[in-house]
């Protein structure tokens, strides 16, 4: 006996719901932010230079960044055809750091997704357009200082990214903790910093999802290298980069980023910075842009 064409309908009915349902899943929650920013910018924006805010001196920033395509799982980038599950993202940092101690420093710094657009790939719909991205908080404790007379400046910094933020935009992930060792060079008119650290957090393998290897979120040696003016100019200008070696497999991501500061008053500072990405690892935007500004309660540079 045939089944009747009301029962038809209706497994035909759940098939198409279901199948809809599949074609608009979501990748699973964790951060798409790869960059920080330095809370105290004692030299770098972006990398730490082994210095400290000087006991009692406070400094805030806020900046607005854009991304283009820090999310995308093809093997080459072109922007006038490309398409990405995000191919634009703004947001919005603010940090604020303080010296608590002439050798101890502790920073946080909280980014908002304004705004990110992208296109529907292998099956999956694109992120949240807005929400809290994971904030961070940390410490550094200044090993040697040559304001102590010291040849060189050292650190030890611990950041924690807090399990909080909008997984439906891809701004929380688990507990995150970036241990790292930080050194500087100071001389009267340029400045050398390198740090070297490790990103531990909850491995993600969401290969599966983008159809490609090795497309894993995961453990990562952070090294950073950077070069700054000094001699108490107004303007100066910074080169960084940035670069992240996957331990638990992944993709090596790579970043160069220049920017130019402006001193517009003794507490007021204005800079750009932005650069390419290099490689395909998925998290890594093609290039990003930054402007912000700075305030503090002392000399920063």
């Amino acid at each position: 006996m045939s089944r009747s064409p009301v029962r038809s309908i209706f497994v035909l009915a759940l098939s198409l719901l279901s199948t809809a349902a599949a074609a608009q899943e979501r990748l699973p929650a964790f951060t798409l932010q790869r960059l920080q920013f330095d809370p105290g910018a004692l030299g770098s924006l972006v990398v730490g230079t082994g210095r400290t805010l000087d006991q009692g001196v406070f400094r805030s920033s806020v900046q607005f960044q854009f991304e283009q395509q820090p999310l995308a799982f093809d093997e080459s980038w072109d922007p006038q055809t490309n398409q990405a599950l995000v191919e634009g993202k703004f947001t919005t940092h603010v940090t604020a750091a303080y010296g608590v101690l002439s050798w101890l420093q502790v920073g946080a710094q909280a980014p908002f997704i304004l705004a990110q657009s992208g296109t529907r790939r292998q099956g999956m719909l694109p992120p949240a357009r807005s929400g809290l991205d994971t904030p961070w908080v940390g410490a550094r404790a200044g090993l040697l200082s040559v304001k102590r007379g010291a040849p060189v400046n050292l650190a030890v910094d611990v950041s924690a990214g807090l399990p909080v933020g909008s997984a439906a935009a891809l701004g929380k992930g688990d507990f995150a903790l970036l241990p790292r060792l930080q050194l500087g060079l100071q001389s009267q008119r340029f400045q050398l910093g390198a740090e070297v650290g490790t990103l531990l957090r909850k491995k993600l393998d969401i290969s599966s999802y983008s159809g490609r290897e090795n497309d894993i979120i995961g453990n990562e040696m952070r090294l950073a290298a950077t070069v700054t003016s000094l001699g108490g100019k107004k303007t100066r200008g910074e080169l960084s980069v940035l670069l992240g070696l996957p331990l638990s497999g992944g993709r090596m991501s790579t970043e160069v980023l220049l920017a130019i500061r402006r001193h517009a008053l003794s507490w007021l500072d204005l800079y750009v910075l932005g650069g390419p990405g290099v490689g395909v690892a998925m998290d890594t935007p093609a290039f990003r842009v930054i402007a912000g500004a700075s305030f503090s309660t002392g000399k920063i540079d």
